[in-house]
């Protein structure tokens, strides 16, 4: 049986895709030249409930609006919904109902939703004004309300830029501890689109 060090030397030189999988147990054998898998401390995660959950998150270089419609999308935002800056700006030109997100009322460390079809449009709300920074804090706080409202309504796969780490300034290392710690123990595929610059 191939061991799991054996594994990830195996994995090395991949490069096409990264997918982040989380406990020993997850790593399967598929698709084994395009996919380089990378464990994070299981400390993190309540073990016990580790082979039960299929949480994966993955790693690709694209456009975040060119994901699925089966794929909810979300990013970072203001209680203000300025989003004049960033990503957010084609956020708001392309979903617009800022008076739709205004009524709903969420503060910082909440999230606001809107339905686009058949999926659902996140606004983590992680600060109290667009100029201000947001903290890991209320970034985890917003996810763990994201993360309700997806359970309730059986969200199972989510597209995402790297959050909290353009102007915002936080770190992307820490920001996937965070969305491990968060969702660990769901069963979701998170997909993360890094901006490539043509």
């Amino acid at each position: 049986m191939l061991s799991f060090r054996n594994l990830l030397r195996l994995l090395k030189n991949a490069n096409e895709t990264r997918l982040l999988l989380y406990n020993k147990e997850s790593l399967t054998l598929n698709n084994l030249p395009s996919i380089q898998y990378q464990p994070l401390p299981s400390l993190l995660c309540n073990s016990r409930y580790m082979s039960k959950t299929k949480f994966m998150l993955t790693e690709v270089d694209g456009d975040l609006f060119s994901a699925p419609e089966s794929h909810s999308l979300a990013h970072c935002v203001a209680a203000d919904f300025g989003m004049g800056a960033g990503i957010a700006v084609k956020f708001k030109q392309i979903y617009g109902q800022v008076d739709e997100l205004l009524s709903q009322g969420v503060q910082s460390g909440g999230v606001a939703a809107l339905k686009d079809n058949q999926r659902f449009i996140y606004y983590l709300v992680t600060k109290k004004q667009s100029w201000d920074k947001p903290t890991y804090d209320t970034l985890r706080s917003s996810l763990e309300a994201m993360r309700e409202h997806m359970k309730s309504n059986n969200v199972e796969n989510l597209a995402i830029p790297r959050i909290g780490c353009g102007i915002d300034g936080l770190e992307w290392n820490k920001v996937i501890a965070e969305l491990h710690k968060v969702f660990c123990n769901e069963h979701l595929h998170i997909v993360v689109y890094n901006f490539v610059p043509k």
